[in-house]
């Protein structure tokens, strides 16, 4: 146990914030081109009522995520202070 180090204390900046903010991003990424598949395939039925549906669901996800982010940014420089 004595022989960890700590690997954000040391280095580069831009790596460590590539590398901590890259997850969020895949993720954020992912969940995206599944409503994108979403929109796609529901709109391959034929139903116009439900393609409508996903993508206004879609676009309800994205101000719920932005949202979200926004508070975590806006706590996180409150709590450093």
């Amino acid at each position: 146990m004595s022989n960890q180090t700590a690997k954000f204390v040391e280095g580069s900046t831009m790596r460590h914030i590539l590398m901590m903010s890259g997850a969020g991003s895949v993720g954020l990424m992912a969940l995206f081109v599944v409503d994108l598949l979403d929109m796609l395939f529901i709109s391959m039925l034929g139903q116009v009522e439900l393609a409508a549906a996903v993508g206004f669901a879609g676009t309800l996800t994205f101000f719920a995520t932005s949202v979200s982010i926004g508070t975590s940014i806006a706590m996180g420089a409150l709590v450093s202070k």
